[in-house]
């Protein structure tokens, strides 16, 4: 207890919880960071002109998806479409260590692992921090989110040592079988998060209240994710945060993928260079998960903590745009993964803590997933349009540079409807904080 509360505002009724919350997201993004540099050196392999229909089929997959999980929440319980979801995807990478390990893999076997790739993330993520809205209540997750990520940020950082260190030896196919147990193993958190009886403290030690997962089925039909944003002007703004961000994460990937391609001709080089990445961008991000993150919202208010990627996303497209070079990719896409995990994940989680339990499910996992592939889709789509019309390599940052100008007062908007819909304006948020820190 002494040594966690050096690190995070937690009450000794909910430290298991609070470890296996972490173990979770360690093990979910373990087994993701493990075959994630095979998935971006796919990228090239497949042709950097072909990554557009790649991201189109993605977004046409998810969307053909959405209405199946929605079919399944409202078939089971909780903790039966956690776990469900969790092992297929889990199956599904031990059909494609079948596939990869042949002697000449097959081009659509890459093309489509590609695709599953970008589905699995946008799914198996939103799924645990759903969950996790559903586990705890608005003011812990408040205390809890950012010490939370930072287990998902060591698992991060765990699986590109794996990759770097074993694809020489053993080739990418087994890499995808060590990936399978990882995920699989999740399902026992799951199940003993479910069982769980959260005793939620208010400011007042003695005034607390029982707050357990609803382990029940979703009421509604399939399409509810979408009625449910219509109807949200708060649901259409997250939309938008999403989808801006999508776009310009885009820009960088493709943008450092092309350099990449040029300097790096060797497939093993171009993973171990990938794997580095993220494993300096998750280093990052868990330094500042323990040290720096949970005390942001106190310092700045919640709206300027949602605000700082974004601005920092925009000033780097101005470097960018001044200086087009590797190095200057390489370091946005540090800081901008770094600051995903270690801020602006957390952040964003928190959006939905002040909403329905079925927004939480239904809403969130079609913005996680189709929203968000629909912007991958229209950056990919912009940049190749920009190019065909001959945008040069300097004017194409400039792009991102407005792009970064509108999300950064999309956050703003998001940040002050928040504070509405919690009863805290930043001041009295940060005060609030401070008080039961």
């Amino acid at each position: 207890m002494h040594w966690l509360k050096k690190f995070v505002n937690v009450n000794p009724s909910e430290i298991k919880a609070l470890l296996v919350s972490c173990l979770y997201f360690y093990l979910v993004l373990c087994a993701y960071y493990i075959f994630r540099p095979i998935r971006n050196e796919m990228t090239i392999a497949n042709g950097l002109e072909n990554i557009q229909w790649l991201l189109l089929l993605a977004m046409l997959v998810l969307f053909a998806v959405m209405p199946v999980f929605g079919w399944i929440t409202g078939r089971f319980k909780t903790r039966q479409f956690m776990s469900y979801c969790t092992l297929f995807f889990a199956s599904n990478l031990v059909i494609f260590f079948f596939l990869f390990n042949v002697e000449e893999r097959p081009l659509w076997v890459s093309r489509a692992f590609f695709v599953w790739v970008n589905v699995f993330n946008m799914f198996i993520v939103s799924l645990f921090w759903s969950f996790m809205n559903d586990v705890y209540s608005k003011t812990q997750s408040k205390r809890l989110f950012a010490f939370i990520a930072s287990g998902g940020t060591a698992g991060a950082l765990t699986g590109p040592v794996i990759t770097n260190l074993l694809v020489g030896s053993f080739g990418l196919g087994y890499l995808l079988l060590i990936s399978a147990v990882v995920l699989a193993s999740s399902v026992l958190c799951i199940n003993w998060l479910i069982k769980w009886k959260n005793v939620e403290f208010n400011e007042d030690p003695n005034d607390k209240k029982i707050h357990t997962v609803a382990d029940e089925s979703l009421s509604g039909s399939i399409w509810d994710g979408l009625l449910l944003i219509l109807k949200s002007p708060y649901l259409v703004g997250i939309c938008a945060f999403v989808a801006i961000y999508a776009i310009a994460l885009t820009f960088v990937m493709i943008y450092q993928a092309e350099l990449i391609e040029i300097l790096y001709t060797d497939p093993i080089e171009r993973t171990k260079l990938f794997s580095k990445i993220d494993f300096a961008s998750t280093l990052i991000a868990l330094v500042l998960q323990l040290l720096v993150t949970s005390n942001l919202i106190r310092w700045l208010g919640f709206r300027s903590t949602l605000m700082l990627i974004p601005l920092g996303i925009t000033i780097g497209f101005c470097f960018l745009a001044a200086n087009p070079i590797l190095t200057v990719t390489l370091v946005l896409t540090v800081f901008r993964r770094a600051g995903d995990y270690a801020i602006m994940k957390p952040a964003r989680e928190m959006l939905f803590s002040v909403v329905s339990r079925e927004e939480k499910y239904k809403a969130k996992n079609f913005i996680d997933t189709a929203i968000l592939r629909t912007g991958d889709t229209t950056g990919a789509w912009l940049l190749t349009g920009a190019k065909a019309i001959g945008a040069s390599a300097s004017t194409i940052p400039l792009i991102g540079v407005g792009m970064g100008i509108a999300w950064c007062s999309v956050a703003y908007w998001l940040g002050t409807q928040y504070n509405r819909r919690s009863g805290t304006e930043d001041a009295s948020a940060t005060n609030q904080v401070a008080q039961s820190s």
